[in-house]
């Protein structure tokens, strides 16, 4: 069981390339997998977000970087490109079925048009938090985990700054030894729009591909 929780659950543990985007939940896993990890992410809540992102992780495990780049759009307020990073650090050990780990990102909407609706909601969100997560294979090949991501979020838009408590809950499921899917919600303390959001509950769903053989 242990060989299985090493091997097959890296990437059910961090199927979804993650990076700190506006309008998008914070999705992180309590671990890492070593290696590159693309993916293709939409959300909505707060508009529609369509973005890819990737991730890259250190081969203990114990460090991941991921970063991405989307499209956000909103009612009433066209589109805008939005992109972002994330840090994140987990310390449980590598074959545990319950984890936790530490996070950090920054993310920022593009400028809006001075006679947009929206223009004072150009954003910029910096979140930290804590992951803690348990997870399990289902077969040789196959598994999933269970997460939550309670954060601080430090939010900017026009010319106001706040800070939010927010929580994420996340499930990312291997479908495959490469594949993997992550979907999850966000909810907790909410802003204006018009201060730069969010506005309430954002929700998210991610399809990825491990690189190379696990």
């Amino acid at each position: 069981m242990r060989l299985v929780l090493r091997s097959v659950m890296l990437l059910a543990a961090s199927a979804t390339a993650r990076a700190q985007m506006p309008g998008a939940p914070v999705l992180q896993n309590a671990w890492a997998a070593p290696g590159i990890v693309g993916a293709v992410n939409v959300a909505a809540g707060d508009g529609s977000t369509y973005a890819a992102a990737a991730s890259w992780g250190s081969a203990s495990g114990r460090l991941q970087l991921s970063g991405g780049f989307g499209v956000r759009s909103r009612s009433g307020a066209g589109s805008k490109s939005v992109y972002g990073v994330r840090l994140a650090l987990p310390f449980g050990r590598s074959a545990s079925a319950i984890g936790f780990g530490a996070f950090a990102g920054v993310g920022a909407t593009s400028s809006a048009a001075a006679n947009s609706p929206d223009s004072v909601a150009s954003t910029t969100v910096i979140p930290i938090g804590v992951a803690i997560g348990w997870r399990v294979a289902v077969g040789a090949t196959r598994g999933f985990s269970v997460y939550a991501t309670p954060s601080y979020v430090f939010l900017t838009g026009g010319d106001s700054s706040t800070g939010l408590v927010r929580t994420a809950i996340g499930v990312d499921l291997g479908v495959a030894r490469n594949i993997g899917i992550t979907a999850g919600v966000e909810f907790g303390q909410s802003h204006t729009r018009t201060r730069g959001g969010p506005t309430g509950t954002l929700y998210g769903v991610g399809i990825s591909y491990a690189v190379g053989r696990r």
